[in-house]
């Protein structure tokens, strides 16, 4: 465990990674933290300070001035503001002599060079000679290394009672087997679900996090370092969801501020995937369906479809993250370059979701009805930009004609079926008879949604097509749509046992379609009694809806559909 956690710190950035973890683990090691890394603030060379005992000593202050990886010569004296050793020299010429609170200044001071890694040797001389010319009086030196850190961490933030031997081979089986992800993220949920089993009290909890928080920051830097990043996004996506599990059934400070640290955490894993893997892409024609690397038409659809969900849950966090800079500087806090480069951010993830809709024809042609669930998330997204209106019209209509003539003709119509094995046994009965495509279509959640949002973006050519088809071709199918009930709020974040009803005879007039969604949310509001809906945590169900395939509430779109209809009278 020592080395994987030492391979994991000398992986680590130094900016929102090496130094989010230390404040954490000083503060389990008992130690008060008065200055923690802010971004844009000048300390004089000091990242991180603290104050406190270390083991059986006296009582001291520690400065840490922190790099990442080993420390080398270019990261210790290449004349660059960035390297160590002229942040050392700034701490002993300003930051000890005036930026010490009154309080402590009596107190011996520790200097602490902390890296992932370790020195290089062609250095280690020059670094020693260094920390003997400056060591006096009440001021000396330390090595805060790979071995140090990984030592501290397995002591105080993954002691043996927290971490027992099972656990370590859980989380070393999951690294283990990163070339398969659905293996290696199977591992992940075992261990994260074992670490959440026994929590019982807010300090635990809040623990329980920090672990789950650790290990998942151990998962992505081993996989980063590989380029496969798919075992870290699905376990990222698992933690946060059960994470909330464990912080909903307590309440304080402590607990939210755990929970936020492993929510950013999700936040850095998923902007690496899609900022690596799929963004740079989307502009190229059929660049992402090729990247799919699989000559069968089913991989590229299936993983195209998934790719288009994980996009607009992203788009939706971004958006919440902007509104709540919105409402900070509406009661006097100054977020404008904050808010600036989070709009920027959604306009970006937004124009990418339009160009891999535009350059990848596969997701004009849905494979099976549960990808309605990926559609409703990427429309529900665009219905947040007007900008983007004529767009989703045109989308609207390739998509309706597409299904309804793949369904005509017999070929790849969007059916039941959701594995692998069965769609391929489903393309291959493209001659069946009349009776196994009604066997396939029984039931759908595809034609309602689509419908719906045919009607709230006017899209009268596809909205007839589709009404038509119905009436046609659709008489022996259930058209339902599936909204939260009384079991969802327990249920949802972990989905043990299914939740949720559905409401059946869903009309295909689009319409009548909004009118009947409307009526459905007013008579039900389990929807808006979810604990993360409460807490301002909305992109948390639809990435619960996506990750457990739940089709996303129409709840959310309900003051738009209002206000369709008030538009109609």
């Amino acid at each position: 465990m020592k080395l994987i956690l030492k391979q994991y710190l000398a992986s680590l950035k130094e900016r929102s990674e090496l130094d989010a973890i230390l404040p954490d683990l000083l503060s389990q090691m008992g130690l008060n933290v008065f200055i923690s890394p802010t971004r844009g603030v000048k300390e004089y060379g000091v990242d991180i300070a603290a104050v406190g005992r270390v083991g059986d000593g006296f009582e001291k202050v520690y400065l840490f001035s922190v790099k990442s990886g080993n420390l080398t010569r270019s990261t210790w004296s290449s004349g660059s503001d960035q390297a160590l050793r002229p942040s050392l020299d700034e701490i002993l010429d300003s930051f000890i002599p005036c930026r010490i609170p009154p309080e402590h200044q009596s107190k011996q001071i520790v200097i602490c060079l902390c890296f992932g890694g370790d020195v290089n040797s062609g250095i280690r001389q020059e670094v020693t000679g260094y920390q003997k010319n400056n060591s006096r009086g009440a001021i000396s030196f330390e090595e805060w290394n790979g071995d140090k850190l990984s030592e501290l961490i397995l002591e105080y933030l993954l002691k043996e009672e927290l971490l027992p031997s099972n656990w370590q081979s859980m989380l070393r089986k999951s690294l283990a087997l990163m070339d398969e992800p659905d293996a290696s993220h199977e591992h992940f949920q075992r261990l994260a679900r074992a670490i959440f089993k026994d929590v019982d009290s807010i300090d635990s909890a809040a623990k329980a996090l920090n672990r789950v928080n650790l290990c998942l920051w151990v998962l992505f830097a081993w996989g980063r370092d590989d380029s496969n990043l798919e075992s870290a996004y699905l376990s990222a996506e698992f933690a946060v969801l059960n994470a909330w599990e464990v912080v909903k059934s307590f309440s304080g400070r402590k607990l939210f501020v755990a929970y936020d640290s492993l929510l950013n955490t999700h936040q850095v894993v998923t902007d690496e995937f899609l900022n690596k893997c799929l963004i740079p892409y989307v502009e190229k024609k059929h660049a992402v369906s090729q990247g799919v690397s699989s000559p069968c038409a089913i991989d590229v659809n299936l993983r195209l479809f998934e790719l288009l969900g994980r996009l607009a849950v992203k788009g939706q966090w971004v958006l919440a993250e902007l509104t709540q800079t919105d409402k900070d500087s509406r009661v006097g806090v100054d977020k404008s370059t904050e808010r600036e480069a989070l709009r920027e951010r959604l306009n970006l993830v937004t124009n990418s979701l339009k160009l891999l809709i535009m350059n990848n024809p596969s997701l004009l042609s849905p494979y099976t009805d549960s990808q309605a669930i990926d559609l409703s998330l990427a429309l529900y997204l665009f219905s947040q930009n007007a900008e983007y209106n004529e767009f989703v019209v045109n989308w609207l209509d390739a998509l309706v004609y597409r299904i309804t003539f793949a369904y005509q003709v017999n070929r790849m119509y969007p059916c039941n079926l959701n594995t692998y094995e069965q769609l391929l046994d489903h393309q291959n009965k493209e001659k069946a008879d009349e009776e196994y495509r009604k066997k396939v279509t029984q039931g759908s959640i595809l034609y309602p949604a689509l419908a719906l949002f045919c009607g709230l973006y006017k899209a009268d050519r596809a909205g007839q097509l589709l009404e038509d088809f119905a009436n046609d071709n659709l008489a022996h199918s259930t058209l339902q749509y599936w909204y939260p009930n009384e079991s969802t709020e327990q249920e949802f974040y972990t989905n043990k046992k299914t939740h949720g009803v559905a409401t059946t005879g869903f009309p295909m007039n689009p319409l009548k379609a909004i009118e009947h969604v409307v009526d459905e949310c007013k008579q039900s509001d389990f929807f808006w009694q979810l604990s993360a809906v409460k807490k301002g945590y909305l992109p948390l169900v639809l990435l619960a809806c996506r990750y457990y395939r739940y089709p996303m509430p129409f709840h959310v779109l309900s003051d738009l559909l209002e206000s369709r209809l008030e538009g109609l009278t």
